[in-house]
């Protein structure tokens, strides 16, 4: 509005410049003209102003009433809404229960309908079950026998197993055999080896050890051994002596020559003849005879 006025001003400034320049108003009434004039914007932009006041105390007034409508309406909304709410809530109790009533009902019915099929059922198997349980224990019995007869077969085979393993106790148990080569009579690596193998087994044993040396029937004809005979007692002092350097009791032990009468292969080949050519390591328990 100030700047409203400030134009009209200077308006009637340009006005009083132009009317002036043309000699048609004195200045004294081109005062007075202007000064009532300025007063009319005056009183115009006063009530333009009083007007606009007015108009925004009713607009805020409005808004205040329609805010206190909106919320009015709303709490009346919600009102109603949780009416509806619990109206649908008792009716959906109200039909659940009837449903519940309605299943146990159901159920009940199904359940006393299977626990009449299920004596009906039991009435008539009865007697199946019956006879199978005669014919079970009839099978019973007759394997009852069957597993006497087999106990019975059991033990007489453990009292023949027995005996055997007696009998066999009393026997000469060969323990391990040591070769040598041709006109030798020392222990090879591979001889000290095995009897290195038995040592345990000659250790827990309470039996006579017999060493048992072999020749292969070549003539000897030359050195320190006269014949076979010798050659072969040479070996098995040779494997009696390595037995009691690893602790066993010399008094256990029997060394015995028995030349070339004792081959275990053909005497006419090569092969045969280095078989021939051994010491046999022998568990002669008491009572035992070679």
């Amino acid at each position: 509005m100030l700047s409203r006025t400030a134009f009209t001003i200077i308006a009637l400034l340009g006005v009083a410049l132009v009317v002036s320049s043309c000699g048609k108003l004195s200045q004294e009434e081109f005062d007075m003209w202007k000064n009532e004039h300025v007063a009319q914007m005056q009183q115009a932009d006063s009530d333009i102003s009083n007007t606009v006041t007015m108009l925004e105390g009713k607009v805020d007034q409005n808004n205040k009433d329609t805010m206190e409508a909106i919320s009015k309406a709303k709490e009346e909304a919600i009102a109603a809404s949780q009416q509806g709410d619990a109206d649908t809530i008792a009716a959906a109790e109200q039909r659940a229960k009837e449903q519940d009533a309605q299943l146990r009902a159901d159920l009940t019915k199904a359940i006393d309908m299977q626990g009449k099929a299920a004596m009906d059922a039991a009435k008539s198997g009865d007697a199946e079950l019956q006879k199978q349980i005669d014919a079970a224990g009839q099978t019973g019995q007759a394997n009852s026998a069957s597993i006497k007869q087999i106990q019975s077969e059991l033990m007489a085979l453990k009292e023949q197993v027995d005996m055997n393993a007696k009998e066999a106790a009393k026997k000469p148990m060969l323990v391990t055999t040591v070769n040598f080569g041709s006109g030798q009579t020392s222990l090879s690596s591979k001889g000290k080896e095995m009897l290195d193998g038995i040592i345990d087994q000659l250790m827990a044993s309470d039996a006579k050890i017999v060493v048992v040396g072999h020749a292969d029937g070549t003539p000897v004809l030359r050195g320190g051994f006269r014949s076979n005979w010798d050659l072969s007692q040479a070996r098995a002092n040779s494997a009696a002596k390595y037995l009691q350097s690893k602790g066993i009791d010399a008094a256990r032990i029997e060394a015995v020559g028995m030349a070339h009468t004792q081959p275990i292969a053909p005497q006419n080949t090569a092969a045969g003849r280095a078989m021939n050519r051994r010491a046999e390591i022998i568990l002669l328990p008491a009572g035992a005879v070679m």
